[in-house]
């Protein structure tokens, strides 16, 4: 199984056979159109879509090139933007917390804060099955406020007591706010560096984690301000992950 989470910065018409190319079983695509906008010309459309957000030129999608069924949860609160309840229903089961954390009119709820919210929010839907945080947080230790409302390190907190760990700070045995690996880049600069995008897995996963990997800088910066952190791992039987 391999996932992908990329900001693709707009305009993923034009740019997702970089994605395509990669036949994630999941992607998690930040700043993408709607699916009416998407019209695949390129080729290589996904076998599998949906899509959340309030402005049709920059939402929240998630797509598989493979053979993966899933759809939204019917519990999914929209207030909380976005983070959008996922239900991984075959070949296998689990499920997926979509995330590209937005600002708020409250600063305090802003980004992390959001993520926080939805921790709370969808208590139930977590603890139904094996469940994943993946996405664009817009957050870290070195830049979220303390005041904040759920700050990153709080919000981490949160999703390792539900059982979840990073998958990239597992695999590369780095702490957070020290990556040497970075997804994010302030202008597309190379000296402006951040690490803001995750994949929280579930901790009992660990022995099937296969490979973690974040974009080369010089190609994906021709795309956008954000690398893609792909996760793969292992899968086992759908009867024996749930």
């Amino acid at each position: 199984m391999k996932l992908i989470t990329w900001n693709c910065q707009g305009a993923f018409r034009k740019k997702y056979s970089a994605i395509a190319g990669l036949k994630p079983d999941l992607a998690v695509i930040q700043e993408c159109e709607c699916l009416e906008r998407l019209p695949w010309k390129q080729g290589s459309p996904p076998a599998q879509a949906l899509w959340v957000g309030e402005n049709p030129t920059r939402g929240l999608g998630v797509f598989s090139w493979t053979n993966l069924e899933f759809g939204l949860w019917e519990g999914m609160d929209a207030s909380i933007r976005h983070c959008a309840p996922v239900c991984v229903r075959a070949p296998f089961q689990f499920h997926l917390v979509a995330v590209w954390a937005m600002d708020h009119r409250d600063n305090r709820l802003s980004y992390s804060a959001q993520v926080y919210q939805a921790v709370a929010a969808y208590r139930e839907f977590i603890l139904a099955a094996d469940t994943l945080f993946v996405g664009d947080f817009n957050s870290s230790p070195r830049t979220t406020p303390r005041s904040r409302i759920g700050n990153h390190t709080t919000l981490s907190n949160a999703l390792a007591g539900l059982g979840m760990i990073s998958a990239y700070h597992l695999y590369f045995h780095e702490r957070q706010g020290q990556e040497t690996r970075f997804t994010y880049f302030r202008g597309r600069k190379p000296d402006r560096p951040s690490h803001i995008d995750y994949a929280y897995i579930p901790t009992r996963w660990l022995r099937r984690l296969k490979q973690v990997e974040v974009g080369d800088p010089p190609a994906w910066l021709q795309l956008s301000d954000h690398c893609p952190l792909s996760v793969a791992w292992v899968e086992k039987n759908a009867a024996s992950i749930v």
